[in-house]
């Protein structure tokens, strides 16, 4: 483990057994990638390029910046809207198009991913280096349907995986939705759903996914004890971070025990004054100290294109985070590869700071949280 982590003196870091409950692996981003089609796939990253807001668009003849956002009708948030730009994955963690004779890029993963991939002995050799033991594999239709390639993985790797089931958001509710969910979380043993709002897009938002169309899905959910990894988009055709939220609160009153984590955690930068001090609306504060919800605590993919390492003003949303609703609302996630963009894997960890915090609470946001969260020992 890294030297400069601030953990409290009398820790044994030895004996933590990290868990670092935000990873990703995945093949080369140009192919299929467990979709029927490499067209469908594309469609999908183009969509989350149009709604990724945290790196700049470029133009490549001179690196420009440009906020022309060319890849979407803004009209129109259904698979229509796909502007015809020639999208594709491009190399050195790119997504590249065409417009006008131009040609633009974002660089949505970091410059060493020349195919765009992440194979599990490579994450597995960049958790050793830094002294995680056990890695929480998210997913996210940009890097594919990877139930399969997940399940491989954890088999390769006992004890050093947890695996998130996936399943196509805007058609959760359908019968061979809900099939897949159980073929995932039975014959391929995952721990957990994520969903992200984003994936909405492929019915143009509608239904909702608090309507009650959904209400089978969640059911299903329900019963299968089953924790779900939400990630919002803050900006959307569903609203508002808080619309997103009322969502969610609405989900948690039909199916209560049903337990929910924010991925990238709460945006504390939303409810930050000029001096740091975080307020948070009533919703935040009832579903953050009411509900079944918990935060991870994932500040570096956030803040890194604003701020360097280490990251000091974090940390003071932290503590708040942490005075506010308690240690055991927390788990602590790096976002990598993916954070390697603004930091390297260990610094994602080494950056954390713990303040005043116990040895036993700083062990549940590092370790002990996660477990029981997905209820799984390494």
């Amino acid at each position: 483990m890294s030297e400069s982590l601030d953990l409290p003196m009398n820790m044994d870091t030895k004996a933590v057994g990290i868990v670092d409950c935000h990873a990703h692996i995945f093949p080369p981003a140009a192919g299929a990638s467990g979709f029927p089609s490499m067209e469908l796939h594309r469609i999908h990253q183009q969509r989350a390029m149009h709604m990724h807001g945290n790196q700049p668009y470029r133009r490549l003849r001179d690196n420009a910046i440009v906020t022309e956002r060319m890849l979407w009708d803004a009209n129109d948030p259904s698979p229509a809207g796909a502007k015809d730009v020639s999208f594709s994955a491009g190399r050195f963690g790119r997504f590249q198009w065409e417009k006008d004779g131009e040609s633009y890029y974002v660089q949505f993963l970091p410059p060493w991913m020349e195919d765009l991939s992440m194979s599990a002995d490579r994450l597995v050799a960049m958790m050793d280096h830094a002294g995680i033991e056990t890695a929480v594999l998210q997913n996210d239709h940009i890097y594919g349907n990877l139930g399969e390639y997940f399940a491989e993985a954890i088999s390769r790797y006992p004890n050093r995986f947890i695996g998130l089931a996936q399943v196509e958001e805007a058609f959760a509710y359908h019968d061979t939705e809900i099939s897949r969910l159980h073929d995932q979380i039975g014959r391929l043993k995952m721990r957990g759903l994520y969903f992200t709002t984003t994936g909405l897009f492929r019915s143009g938002y509608n239904p909702l996914h608090s309507d009650k169309a959904y209400d089978p899905f969640w059911a299903e959910v329900e019963k299968l004890g089953i924790p779900v990894s939400w990630v919002q988009s803050a900006k959307s055709p569903v609203g508002t971070y808080e619309d997103e939220l009322r969502h969610l609160e609405t989900i948690i009153g039909k199916f209560p025990k049903i337990r929910h984590v924010l991925v990238h955690g709460l945006p504390t930068s939303l409810y930050s004054d000029e001096k740091g001090r975080l307020t948070f609306p009533p919703l935040v504060k009832t579903l953050m100290a009411d509900t079944p919800v918990m935060a991870e605590i994932l500040y570096p993919i956030a803040v890194g294109r604003k701020t360097k390492y280490p990251f000091a003003e974090s940390h003071t949303h932290i503590q708040q985070l942490i005075d506010t609703f308690g240690a055991d609302r927390f788990m602590w996630g790096s976002d990598g590869p993916n954070v390697e963009r603004y930091c390297t894997y260990e610094q994602s960890l080494s950056y954390f700071h713990f303040g005043n915090l116990s040895p036993a609470d700083a062990r549940g946001i590092l370790r002990d949280n996660a477990l029981e969260f997905y209820r799984a020992r390494p």
